[in-house]
């Protein structure tokens, strides 16, 4: 039996939040996300979603739409999968064009619509979709907090203590960041972790000073200090700093890995699935990193083999800011795939005002759980919402 794509319907959809969120480099106040329905000649449906960030990978909600219909639906409608064998190999040449062109954004959706599909008639759970155990108990979940007044973190950071958080991350990179850390540590007490990001909002030099200063602190790590682009200075900061670095907006392509693993510039890798390419990209960016996979899920990666490193990073398995409950899903679908020494969550319930898909279990009281025994990501539109956000729509056959 083979299983072909025969239709892609694109949405683009703007959904308000119910509060702005705000970082160095943008505040938000609406998703503008595509979503993505391919369907096979089973009568199944697959779902993905794509969040294009201009300063991640430089796409654009247009460029990515673009690219999906001039790029990847003709080459992921000529795919003929099976049910009994992982789409990965097939993904791969496409995935390898999106990681070149640094257009990883665009693909992540239509990955996550591939496999969701194949998984959906293949009849696999999203719980162990790659054939990973299932974690053992509940994950702890990241307490995110914006940048804001200082009145504003205290009530968000107690009401997340009270409720059960144990890991947050607090985004600076403006004037008062050392009276946040300062209040946040207070309110959060000792034990439990607290990390930084500043998004790029810091020069390198301050970056240094700002890390030295926040040790005091017993802040675990500094996520993305520095602009993206300068490897070495990463490095430096990480090395005169004196706190662990986390790369972000320096890691969307497998290109920005292995420049990251040359230069050692940081100690955990924030891998969101919504920049990196998808699942596929997401178990490239492992493999790259060495952490071990069966060989089901190998890729063949240039330049691999002549890469050898003795540093192995840390994986921060990532969020961007107005993921729908087809991200969520997708992220809890890699639960198991390695050791996370942090795990983040959407919140789509709580930050969207529509959420147009079913399917997020929680993940409100600082734990959550990995996918059920649903098939695929298990979620499903609510078509009224759905219809409702949507601002633009094409289907491609």
């Amino acid at each position: 039996m083979t299983v072909r794509f025969i239709r892609l319907e694109l949405r683009e959809v703007k959904i308000p939040f119910r509060f702005s969120f705000k970082h160095a480099l943008a505040t938000r106040r609406e998703a503008d996300n595509l979503i993505l329905a391919l369907h096979t000649d089973t009568g199944h449906v697959g779902y993905g979603e794509v969040i294009p960030r201009e300063y991640l990978t430089g796409e654009t909600v247009d460029s990515a739409w673009q690219d999906l219909m001039a790029q990847y639906w003709p080459a992921i409608k000529d795919l003929d999968l099976t049910p009994e064998k992982l789409p990965l190999e097939q993904l791969q040449p496409v995935f390898a064009w999106a990681t070149e062109h640094r257009k990883t954004s665009a693909y992540a959706g239509i990955d996550l619509a591939v496999w969701d599909a194949w998984a959906r008639v293949s009849g696999r759970p999203g719980k162990s979709l790659f054939g990973q155990p299932r974690p053992p108990g509940a994950v702890a979940i990241t307490g995110p907090l914006g940048a804001g007044s200082l009145r504003q973190m205290w009530r968000t950071a107690s009401l997340m203590k009270w409720v059960g958080y144990g890991q947050f991350k607090l985004k600076v990179g403006g004037v008062q960041d050392l009276a946040a850390v300062r209040l946040l540590r207070r309110i959060i007490g000792s034990r439990r972790d607290l990390r930084v990001d500043a998004n790029g909002g810091w020069e390198e030099t301050q970056a240094i000073a700002m890390a030295q200063e926040l040790r005091q602190f017993e802040v675990s790590s500094v996520e993305q200090p520095i602009p993206a682009g300068d490897v070495a200075a990463l490095a430096r900061v990480q090395r005169e700093g004196g706190l662990p670095v986390m790369a972000d907006e320096s890691l969307c392509t497998l290109a920005d890995a292995q420049d990251l693993l040359a230069e050692k510039a940081a100690a955990i890798w924030n891998l969101r699935l919504a920049k990196i390419g998808g699942f596929t990209g997401f178990l490239a960016m492992l493999q790259v990193a060495g952490y071990p996979l069966p060989p089901t899920l190998h890729l063949d990666i240039p330049g691999q083999e002549q890469q050898i490193s003795d540093h192995r990073p840390k994986i921060q398995l990532g969020v961007l800011v107005g993921e729908t409950s087809i991200l969520t899903a997708a992220a809890r679908a890699c639960w198991g795939l390695c050791p996370y020494v942090h795990v983040e969550y959407g919140f789509p319930r709580i930050l969207l005002k529509i959420d147009p898909f079913t399917g997020d279990p929680g993940g409100y009281s600082g734990t959550g759980h990995p996918l059920g025994e649903e098939f695929g990501l298990g979620v499903s539109p609510r078509r009224y919402h759905l219809h409702k956000v949507t601002v633009r729509r094409q289907v491609l056959d």
